[in-house]
């Protein structure tokens, strides 16, 4: 029985990833000389930054200044990042229907409090794993097991929601089924290729879902279809 709905952050609850990929390209120009296109950077997003520097072979001593360059450029842009619509009717309904929720993000913990504490909606999640939080990050299932932990639930009992290769990888190694969110990934078809258990065009779908696993009744205050 479902029990729990696990969602990753970035193009699935926010829409980050085209300020995260403008970020990048500005800040691997300034540290290196190297002018990249937004596709060269594709690989970065839903993984941590520590391991998006080692992916680009970065000198381990400007590792922290090229971090921290980065961060400089997301924080310039967050004030433009919106909500997905429709994402808090999603958790609203969720909450009212009895299920628990968690984060699970690569983002590191010090990168999440600036990244998402603004939008207001950490109320609704009863688990926030960060990648410092587990002792492997995606695609490994180490944090999805981490937040079933936290939970009190089992694999099985979880679905996890998210946008990128990664977010699939580590939903199928750790046995949860997946919701593809194709309205925020930037490289549909590497999920596309790893057949997700479903494929959702908007946000609104995740409840469809929920419903079936869960056989719940929609109170009629919460027809999300009206909403």
């Amino acid at each position: 029985m479902l029990k729990s709905v696990l969602f990753d952050i970035d193009g699935t609850i926010t829409d980050t990833n085209p300020i995260f990929l403008d970020a990048i390209v500005q800040t691997h120009y300034e540290m290196t000389g190297q002018q990249k296109n937004r596709e060269f950077f594709h690989f970065s997003l839903g993984i941590p930054s520590p391991v998006t520097l080692g992916i680009l072979d970065i000198p381990q001593e400007f590792r922290m200044l090229y971090i921290q360059r980065w961060q400089e450029h997301i924080k310039e842009k967050m004030h433009e990042v919106v909500l997905f619509p429709r994402i808090v009717t999603v958790l609203e309904s969720l909450r009212e229907w009895g299920l628990s929720m968690a984060l699970v993000t690569s983002k590191v913990r010090s990168e999440f409090s600036f990244q998402f504490d603004s939008f207001g909606l950490n109320h609704f999640f009863q688990a926030i794993i960060c990648a410092d939080d587990a002792s492997r990050p995606k695609p490994n299932p180490d944090p999805l097991f981490e937040a079933c932990s936290r939970l009190g639930v089992k694999p099985r009992e979880a679905i996890y929601v998210g946008d990128s290769r990664y977010d699939i990888m580590a939903a199928k190694a750790a046995g949860i089924p997946f919701l593809f969110a194709s309205w925020g990934s930037i490289d549909p078809n590497s999920v596309l290729e790893l057949h997700p258990e479903f494929y959702l065009k908007e946000p609104i779908e995740i409840l469809d879902v929920v419903q079936k696993k869960t056989q719940v009744e929609i109170p009629t205050q919460l027809n999300y279809q009206n909403m």
